[in-house]
């Protein structure tokens, strides 16, 4: 593969998406502003295998969404984990609002195919950039600015769908096989 990124266009990252940073200020929710049903706040802990388990995210009112000034996610975007464990992403696939905790960024494909870019996001290229830009001393840490500036392969359209397709049907046979029920086979007893 190494050979066709050579020949592919390089970009930054932050010419390709928009970003969109959790609300830090005085609107961030407190745990008293949480509720049983409503708008989908995620944080690092939401991430699960590239996917968003909204299962047991945190929630906030209309009314408190509204007051944000942070991220509104849409499906298709791309939530990053910049505290912690950076690097951890997910594609926001199974629902269509929320926004995120001041530890995540939404990161949204603007002239870049969505699925290629979680892939690239998932990837060893990602990791090296991740790496060098670490700016946390006890706790991992990266900004979004510095995200912005890593370098991804950046063939063009069509081709980005073509290796999306395939990863995708990579990723459908291995779960095909991960269910498949093991065969047990019990020797004898041959005393």
């Amino acid at each position: 593969m190494s050979v066709f990124l050579a020949a592919w266009e390089q970009r930054k990252l932050g010419e390709v998406v928009e970003m969109f940073n959790g609300d830090r200020g005085v609107n961030y929710p407190k745990n008293s502003e949480l509720v049983a049903e409503g708008i989908p706040f995620i944080n690092a802990g939401d991430l699960q295998d590239g996917q968003i388990n909204l299962e047991n995210c945190k929630r906030i009112s209309r009314e408190k969404f509204n007051q944000l000034g942070g991220a509104k996610i849409k499906r298709g975007d791309i939530l990053y984990c910049l505290r912690g464990t950076i690097g951890k992403n997910a594609l926001v696939d199974n629902f269509d609002e929320g926004t995120v905790a001041s530890s995540l960024v939404d990161i949204r494909p603007k002239s870049i195919d969505g699925m290629y870019l979680f892939i690239i996001l998932n990837s060893d290229i990602e990791y090296r950039q991740r790496v060098l830009s670490d700016e946390g001393a006890a706790q991992p840490n990266l900004s979004a600015k510095n995200i912005s500036k890593f370098t991804i392969p950046a063939p063009e359209t069509e081709e980005q769908c073509r290796i999306a397709e395939f990863f995708k049907s990579i990723n459908s046979l291995i779960a095909l096989h991960q269910r498949k029920p093991k065969c047990t086979f019990k020797l004898p007893n041959l005393t």
